[in-house]
């Protein structure tokens, strides 16, 4: 008797099924998915996801049209131009700097106050470069060095 490894290649290819001929039979046994049916079995799903598009692209075109004439009637053809140069003095002199602002503020907080993650973060002490929130270091730092020693994971509570 042989084993499959040292059976020749038109056997090995009867004993272990392709993946076609593996679903043709459980879809013969009732267990799977007949490939042949998947047509009609996704064809009402495409037919929703068209007419969900369409409807979409509708809802698309009618809001730019509003938006169109709302702008039509906040800045007349007559005085456009002027509006238009007053409002972007007024973004870039104003609105330009506090974004940039506060954005700077954002990314300073994030990496050294770290409020949301429980308070300052320091590199943990032989944990190759893992984090820690620093009070619960500073809190029990003899704890910290044995659970290191016992090679204990790394948790701490917020």
């Amino acid at each position: 008797m042989a084993f499959v490894s040292e059976a020749p290649a038109a056997a090995r290819k009867l004993l272990l099924p392709s993946g076609a001929a593996m679903t043709r039979t459980l879809g013969d046994a009732g267990l799977g998915f007949d490939m042949d049916g998947a047509g009609h079995f996704l064809s009402p799903l495409w037919e929703l996801i068209k007419a969900k598009a369409a409807a979409l692209a509708a809802f698309f075109t009618s809001l730019l049209a509003a938006l169109a004439k709302k702008a039509g009637e906040l800045f007349p053809p007559e005085t456009r131009s002027e509006t238009l140069g007053q409002w972007l003095r007024v973004g870039l002199t104003v609105v330009l700097p506090a974004l940039v602002l506060f954005c700077l503020a954002r990314c300073c907080c994030r990496c050294c106050c770290a409020r949301g993650r429980g308070g300052r973060t320091m590199a943990a002490p032989g944990r190759r470069g893992a984090r820690m929130p620093r009070g619960t270091f500073e809190a029990n730092p003899r704890g910290y060095f044995r659970d290191l020693r016992a090679n204990k994971p790394l948790l701490f509570v917020d």
